[in-house]
Order: C-alpha cells, then structure tokens, then sequence
C-alpha cells in the first residue's frame, strides 16, 4: 500500500497563499478549478518525486491556525536562507536540541512555517 499526503488550506488570502508557496518553495501547480462556489489550487513540488501536495482553497473567512505548523525539510538551510527575499521575516536558522537546525517563517495566514536541515 503507497500513501501520499495533501494538506488543505482554506483561506481568504488564496492568491497571497498560493503565491508565497510558489515563491519560497518552488512549488507548481498541480491542478486548480474555479467553479463559482468552489475555487481550488493544489501545489507541489517541481522535481515531481514528493508525494507531498499542498490545496490552498479560497474561503469567505479566516481561520485561527494556532497550533499547526508546516514543516519543510531541505538539504542545505543556508542556501535556502540565502535564497529567502528580504522582505520575508524570519526568525533562525537556531539549533535544535536533537540535532537539527530550525529557520521559522510565517505564510500569509499566520502558519507557522519551519525549514529544516538534519534530523527527520
């Protein structure tokens, strides 16, 4: 049995949201729709092997998202860091007790992003 995992957020801020993935993390999209009660883009990743997709999926309300966080892993966190506009604020790239080093970033809907290097 294969698993493959989509996250779904629903927002107000569609394009700010779908635009902040695609620009920090080089996501594509996959699929999108506009019916006029039902508007939806599904992203992923460009190198097409993640079995990871994200739905960013417009909504009339915000949403309180306290407690989620979207965690990305990546291979080199200082080129990543490197490759961050100035304008996104962060906070890192700090040190984990297990291992591994956290740089936190906020999406358009006040998730809480972390972009890892190490540990799982």
């Amino acid at each position: 049995m294969q698993f493959s995992l989509k996250t779904k957020i629903t927002t107000a801020l569609y394009q700010q949201s779908i635009d902040f993935y695609r620009q920090i993390f080089g996501m594509i999209v996959l699929d999108e729709w506009n019916d006029p009660d039902d508007k939806g883009t599904i992203l992923g990743f460009a190198d097409g092997k993640s079995e990871a997709m994200l739905e960013i999926y417009l909504g009339d309300e915000s949403y309180d998202f306290a407690g989620l966080s979207l965690q990305f892993k990546v291979e080199d966190l200082s080129d990543f860091v490197d490759r961050l506009p100035e304008t996104i604020e962060r906070t890192g790239p700090k040190p984990r007790p297990w291992g591994a080093m956290y740089l936190y970033l906020r999406d358009p809907n006040n998730i809480l992003i972390i972009v890892y290097e190490g540990c799982l």
